[in-house]
């Protein structure tokens, strides 16, 4: 290399005069700071006005005198003995998870299950393009909130409810989502299948709303909709109680937008921008230098991480997961008999009772022949529903570890 400079005197005093000032407008920006409103999302929140969200059921309330708290911090203390904490369709995992259970040392919660994943319209800001029902796992994660032995369901829409103590009939379409639960009490409820439940732990009340149809912007063109709505809510208040509506639990509503966000709107546009420049240069001066090529990835990833996740697939892909579910549950009981020492020589169906006995003494609460049944039942063909599915491997596993731990 010879040595001759990359850039001339008078090109390098350009650019550092141009960094200079881009530097001094952008500190200028950051120290006047932003006044503006955070943009409202689409989804289930008190400042989206596209279908998902619940602007409207907000105004309503408003319309009546009813207070409406929009809270991005201390809901638990904002919504107080006398107010209703509304938990909006929580997207659930690892943080928020923890936020939301400290969300229900509040009194009075009403939990209302996600249902849709909605795409941003081309067209129109703030409105949606397209909806899709969103993967059961959502909802059933929030449902596991207020009672994790219940399960989520969708199917065709009720018009007539056998139990309401709400008053107004809501209309859904379908598909209706729905839960199915032997520990919720009923408050809306056709049969089996619950649409609003409830569910007491000491001095806390806590009901879940399976379907946000009833209450959601879109929902709201039914009048019908609306009178549930407000009488919905109007139930759970006491007194002159506010209606605080958690926004930090989505991590969108009014709040900061995310890093990357952030750094492409004013004022961190232009320190981006600059690094941007500075990382050109870099690459503009750096060019003649070439290190060795890096190897290729491979074509297969490795670890055990990767492992599952391609045999989970397979199973899944083989439609294998019923069997999957027998044998775990054929596995648990040997396990348990291993730990037990259960008597030799005994048969299948024996054991299983000599086990159900042990557990039933031990007040653990489920019933193993049954759900050795269960089990069969599902392996030979007798319904693939996934919630069956969960719902088998978690009794399975909590069976386990109630007989082995023995709590």
């Amino acid at each position: 290399m010879n040595d001759e400079t990359v850039f001339s005197p008078r090109v390098l005093a350009i650019w550092i005069g141009v960094a200079a000032l881009l530097f001094a407008i952008s500190m200028y920006f950051m120290a006047r700071g932003d006044n503006g409103r955070a943009e409202d999302p689409i989804g289930p929140t008190t400042n989206s006005r596209s279908a998902l969200g619940y602007a409207g059921i907000a105004d309503i309330l408003e319309r009546i005198d009813t207070p409406v708290v929009r809270s991005r911090s201390r809901s638990v203390e904002r919504a107080g003995k006398d107010g209703v904490l509304v938990i909006a369709e929580p997207r659930l995992s690892g943080q928020s998870m923890r936020a939301a259970e400290r969300l229900l040392e509040a009194p009075t919660v009403l939990i209302i299950l996600p249902k849709w994943d909605g795409l941003e319209s081309d067209g129109h800001k703030g409105w949606i393009g397209a909806a899709d029902l969103t993967l059961w796992q959502a909802p059933q994660m929030a449902l596991d909130l207020a009672d994790g032995e219940s399960s989520v369901a969708r199917g065709p829409a009720v018009t007539k409810w056998d139990r309401n103590e709400i008053g107004p009939t809501p209309v859904i379409a379908s598909p209706m989502q729905y839960i199915r639960s032997k520990e919720l009490r009923p408050i809306v409820a056709s049969g089996d299948r619950i649409l609003v439940g409830e569910v007491k732990r000491k001095g806390h009340r806590i009901w879940v709303l399976a379907d946000p149809d009833v209450i959601a912007n879109y929902g709201l063109s039914q009048p019908a909709n609306a009178d549930f709505a407000v009488a919905l809510i109007g139930a759970l208040r006491k007194s002159d109680g506010p209606v605080v509506f958690d926004e930090a639990i989505h991590g969108v509503a009014g709040a900061l937008p995310t890093l990357i966000g952030l750094l492409f709107h004013f004022p961190l546009i232009v320190p981006t921008m600059l690094t941007l420049i500075a990382a050109a240069l870099l690459l503009w001066a750096t060019t003649i230098r070439f290190g060795a090529a890096e190897p290729p990835a491979p074509a297969l990833e490795s670890g055990k991480r990767a492992l599952i996740d391609n045999t989970a697939g397979l199973i899944a892909l083989a439609g294998r997961r019923a069997l999957i579910i027998r044998r775990f549950v054929d596995a648990a009981i040997r396990d348990v008999a291993r730990q037990l020492y259960a008597p030799r020589g005994q048969s299948e169906q024996a054991l299983v009772q000599w086990l159900a006995r042990i557990g039933t003494a031990r007040g653990l609460g489920v019933d193993l022949v049954a759900l050795v049944a269960r089990a069969r039942a599902i392996a030979d063909g007798a319904g693939r529903d996934e919630a069956v599915l969960v719902a088998i491997a978690r009794d399975a596993n909590r069976w386990k570890q109630g007989m082995i731990d023995g709590n």
